[in-house]
């Protein structure tokens, strides 16, 4: 499993211009995975026992221009798709795209804005200081055990701290999260289906999406589920008989209130179909209908789960119905994706921000009056957002490296867990079980005499004299409680 992650960090050696800054990125991602606690850059050091030069070498890392983001993630993308374990529907790689918030109340830290909290639990504010993330995940395993592998995430607000005319200041956060999912299928050379939730059923959505088109596929590169409000009103096509008069035909026939299909269960058929990982006989009818904002017909399936009843909307008209529903279903890994990130790897507990920032109130304001800072110090505060960005996406490389040795190694990892589960929910371990063996493994190799070729390097390259000590004390130690 060792052999397994190292040899996947030594396949971005490529991406970094020196072979230290690899070793610190390496340091970092297996640092996600090994560290019991996250506060942040310190947390790196105390796992590595680094000390104040440490430190600084790994803030002056996440702020350096010798590496990009954007191609250590194309690589990323390149990676995940070669372990062949993403999951395909009609030829198409299933992905998840959502947004999550994360609090933050730093007066100098880039993208932070006000935001509105939609849960309905009274003891949240409905208004607080923070950041808007959107992800984009691929789904890997299978429909019985899957995971939602994080493919990148992105701050989607407060561009007016980077640029004031930055074109991205101009897109919607459904807009964003399209643009996320075509940059991946360009870079990855293959078609993508996009599963998304309710908010993001708006004509923009459908249009981005139809703005690149696959001559080889004739069909767009990117194809969109998502879930329809409820009071949404679609229309069939009008009959060409029904017309009579002189002019052009009339393209909307009758209104339809989409829920209002449901009283019409006779024309429904049932099927047996995967609802959130059981099978259930649903009833579901799929209608061809035009919606007035896209002025085009979508593709309507209607189902009833057990759960309740769904709408679903699909910009293919030949997408599959039972498939699209399946889909669908499948979107909520994306919810145990953010709980991982936040509650297991603790990938947004940065602590970066500018002196160059203009000081913010840590009081909800309208973001209209974010302030951006001077043109001189556009550079500088451009590398504190580059340097977030970096942080939360090298733990969600970490996330998918733990989701891929769960998915190639499960037995070994069953094996060599020791702590107490109540109950195994299913055969494939979950990602804090395999944090948990996988960090008992690392903190081994580390405290050998003989470690292995990566971790020899991470000795060589970035601990000191003194560190070294350390770790062979520790390993004394080791060996003492041992016998």
């Amino acid at each position: 499993m060792l052999e397994y992650l190292y040899n996947s960090l030594v396949s971005f050696r490529k991406v970094f211009s020196r072979h230290r800054t690899w070793i610190v990125f390496t340091i970092i991602v297996l640092g996600f995975i090994g560290c019991s606690e996250m506060v942040g850059v310190t947390s790196f050091c105390r796992f590595w026992l680094l000390d104040t030069a440490g430190y600084y070498k790994l803030l002056r890392f996440f702020r350096s221009t010798s590496w990009g983001l954007p191609h250590l993630l194309k690589h990323w993308f390149v990676f995940v798709m070669s372990q062949n374990q993403a999951l395909f529907s009609q030829g198409r790689v299933v992905a998840i795209g959502d947004h999550t918030y994360t609090s933050k109340e730093g007066r100098r830290m880039p993208g932070v804005v006000t935001l509105h909290q939609d849960s309905e639990t009274q003891s949240k504010p409905s208004y607080f200081r923070g950041q808007c993330w959107g992800a984009l995940a691929v789904v890997v395993g299978s429909a019985i055990n899957p995971f939602a592998l994080p493919l990148m995430l992105k701050m989607h607000q407060g561009f007016a701290h980077i640029e004031s005319n930055n074109e991205s200041n101009a897109l919607t956060l459904p807009e964003h999260m399209v643009k996320m999912a075509l940059d991946f299928a360009l870079k990855i050379g293959r078609p993508v289906v996009l599963t998304l939730d309710a908010y993001f059923a708006v004509k923009t959505v459908f249009q981005m999406a139809q703005s690149i088109y696959s001559l080889q596929l004739k069909a767009p590169l990117v194809e969109i589920i998502v879930k329809a409000k409820k009071g949404y009103v679609a229309y069939f096509q009008a009959a060409p008989e029904d017309y009579t008069g002189m002019g052009r035909p009339h393209k909307y026939g009758e209104e339809i209130h989409i829920m209002e299909v449901f009283d019409h269960l006779h024309l429904f058929q049932k099927s047996t179909i995967r609802i959130y990982g059981r099978l259930e006989q649903v009833p579901w009818l799929c209608l061809d209908l035009l919606w007035g904002p896209t002025a085009g017909l979508i593709r309507f399936v209607f189902a009833i789960t057990s759960r309740g009843p769904i709408v679903l909307m699909c910009s293919n008209l030949n997408q599959d119905p039972l498939a699209a529903i399946e889909l669908y279903c499948l979107r909520t890994r994306i919810e145990t994706m953010f709980d991982m990130l936040k509650n297991v790897l603790h990938c947004f507990q940065y602590h970066f921000w500018s002196k160059k920032m203009p000081k913010h109130s840590r009081r909800p304001k309208s973001n209209k009056t974010l302030q951006a800072p001077k043109y001189e110090d556009l550079q500088t505060v451009q590398a504190c957002w580059n340097a977030i960005e970096g942080f939360v996406n090298f733990g969600a490389i970490a996330l998918g490296m733990l989701q891929l040795i769960a998915l190639q190694f499960p037995n070994q990892i069953w094996n060599r867990f020791e702590g107490f589960l109540r109950t195994r929910s299913r055969e494939i371990p979950s990602e804090r079980t395999t944090k948990t063996v996988i960090a008992h493994l690392l903190l081994r190799d580390f405290c050998k005499v003989a470690p292995s070729a990566t971790m020899r390097e991470i000795h060589a390259n970035i601990l000191s004299r003194g560190v070294q000590e350390k770790s062979i004390r520790l390993d004394r130690d080791l060996l003492k409680e041992a016998a």
